[in-house]
């Protein structure tokens, strides 16, 4: 088995098991205060914590790594770090602290703090246990099912994730009625590294986050399973998305389920 499916196979293990800390945390009712502020800059809530030192707990019994993660930042684990475990312990924490069930955990691993370094990912549906996962070269997956993004449908016809930060001019632009296609369907659920999994897959034919806030850290995993089911990422400047997978760094961007109707998503988003 090759070291990135191995890696694969590993955050799988750690993510379920963070899902099972924090769902028996809040079926107790004692996880959902705030207790700090992450190093990513929102409050910390004790799920967040859950989730987060159950799965370093259980990946330093197998390997020596540095953690780079919304709540506790950078940090060395283990005596002699070789690669980066990235994550984003709970995306959709304002979801779980107002009892909406969608949210996840997403977690990868890379052998440097850049996109075009990881080598694998997982993101876990922290309410129904839907498993995306993905290694480099070796296909996106639901479960144990291998995935691919949607076919080609009318742009009327097609459903497209945006953000709730997305401008409200831009979004009515989207759907407006005029003699040009637009789209009718747009949705936001709260947690767009979920979402994004969504357009691997098919469920959604594309997404819209244009903000330029989303992190390096929560988009690392999503990366992986986009690209290597795939689907289509750009920039806000139609650009290949490059960079870091860090706290700071933060990112404007369009997936979609293939690179012409991103490219489309991205000429009526910012039409005059």
């Amino acid at each position: 088995m090759s070291n990135h499916r191995l890696w694969s196979r590993i955050l799988r293990n750690a993510a379920a098991l963070a899902r099972l800390r924090v769902l028996e945390c809040l079926n107790q009712g004692t996880c959902r205060e705030a207790i700090g502020t992450g190093a990513g800059g929102d409050l910390t809530k004790r799920f967040d914590v859950v989730a987060e030192h159950t799965m370093v707990t259980y990946l330093e019994r197998f390997a020596s790594f540095t953690l780079m993660s919304e709540e506790a930042g950078t940090k060395q684990i283990g005596a002699h770090p070789k690669g980066f475990v990235i994550m984003d312990p709970i995306d959709g924490s304002t979801n779980v602290s107002h009892d909406i069930t969608f949210a996840c955990i997403a977690i990868a691993f890379a052998t440097d703090l850049e996109f075009d370094s990881i080598e694998a990912a997982v993101v876990l549906d922290l309410f129904s246990g839907t498993c995306y996962h993905a290694s480099r070269g070796g296909g996106a997956f639901r479960e144990m099912r291998s995935i691919c993004p949607a076919k080609k449908t009318p742009l009327e016809s097609s459903v497209v994730g945006v953000d709730s930060g997305f401008p409200i001019k831009s979004l009515q632009r989207l759907s407006e009625k005029t003699d040009k296609e637009t789209i009718r369907f747009t949705r936001h659920f709260g947690a767009n590294a979920l979402e994004l999994c969504y357009v691997a897959d098919g469920s959604l034919d594309g997404f819209i986050d244009l903000r330029g806030v989303f992190r390096g850290t929560d988009l690392a995993a999503a990366m992986l399973i986009l690209t290597e089911a795939g689907a289509a990422v750009i920039s806000e400047k139609g650009l290949e998305i490059i960079g870091q997978c860090t706290n700071e760094a933060r990112y404007a961007y369009i997936a979609a389920r293939d690179d012409q109707f991103a490219r489309t998503l991205l000429a009526l988003a910012k039409e005059k």
